[in-house]
């Protein structure tokens, strides 16, 4: 945690830094995909900061590629380097400075973006089992103000940290800005990164509105998560059924078959030694390897 809040702070002031330099060419540069997933992934940093933080990177790579070009220049006009090795590490520093500079406009380019599709994905877990404990509350009389300020105190927080953290910034827009209920209610979904959480504020916010029964759509809402989480888990464990046909076949069974293979022909050509050792400690590993990898991008781990 200590860590998190010291990078964090390193950050914001490079980036502060940063404004100084580059904040004028930043506030001019139009990026709606890049200022819309800022505010859907919570990094709580304002987009022109973000924007003159990644104007200064590229300057800086674009400055060192720059230096060490003619500092090469400088080598090969002394003497000290070849015509040869001059062309070849100035074409080399020249690819990687091009492929660096374009790697680390696309990874803060879309940093945002996959942040908010992380959220997107933990909310989308955790509402189904959220509005179950808020059905209860309705049915016990509760308000729609209490119980969604319900949902962003600390005991909530611990158990379902994304939606909380949307349900918090509610609360932030009415207590602190002055907003009512119902636009407060609006500028939530507007920004939250998960469009079936947004459906299910603009439609509480419809039953507020329309003096509707809040109680009578919780409780639909409840059975409709519940139904939507039975299918999404069924349908995970089909996939993993079928990974799990696809490990047995081609990562155990094919290496094996030819160990086998190989073996039957050591009459014919001769011990195969090698090739036996390369798939026993090398290829056999690796697909291990490799599945354990596929299976830990696609685990979903549920927050119950």
């Amino acid at each position: 945690m200590r860590k998190s809040l010291f990078f964090k702070s390193l950050f914001n002031q490079a980036a502060s830094f940063s404004y100084r330099i580059f904040g004028k060419t930043a506030e001019r540069v139009r990026t709606p995909f890049l200022d819309q997933n800022l505010k859907k992934s919570r990094m709580y940093i304002p987009a022109v900061l973000y924007k003159s933080f990644i104007l200064f990177a590229l300057f800086s790579i674009l400055f060192i590629g720059v230096w060490i070009e003619i500092a090469l220049f400088i080598s090969k006009a002394t003497g000290w380097i070849e015509e040869t090795q001059f062309q070849i590490s100035a074409a080399f520093v020249f690819l990687a400075a091009a492929f660096i500079f374009i790697l680390t406009a696309l990874v803060f380019y879309f940093l945002p973006y996959f942040k908010a599709y992380d959220r997107r994905i933990k909310i989308e877990q955790q509402l189904p089992f959220a509005v179950n404990y808020m059905a209860a509350m309705a049915i016990a009389g509760v308000s729609i103000e209490n119980i969604f300020k319900s949902m962003s105190q600390r005991r909530i927080h611990s158990v379902y940290p994304e939606l909380s953290d949307e349900m918090k910034t509610i609360e932030i827009q009415t207590d602190y800005f002055g907003k009512d209920y119902p636009s407060a209610l609006q500028k939530t979904a507007d920004v939250s990164p998960s469009p079936m959480l947004s459906d299910f504020i603009i439609r509480s916010k419809n039953a507020m509105i329309s003096g509707g029964s809040f109680q009578k759509f919780i409780v639909s809402k409840k059975h409709e998560y519940q139904s939507l989480a039975v299918r999404r888990k069924e349908s995970y464990f089909q996939t993993l059924d079928m990974l799990s046909e696809i490990y047995i076949t081609v990562f155990l069974a094919m290496p094996l078959f030819f160990m086998i293979l190989f073996y039957t022909m050591t009459p014919l050509s001769g011990p195969q030694t090698d090739q036996m050792s390369a798939l026993a400690y090398k290829i056999v590993p690796f697909l291990g390897c490799f599945f354990l990898l596929v299976l830990e991008v696609m685990n979903e781990k549920e927050d119950i």
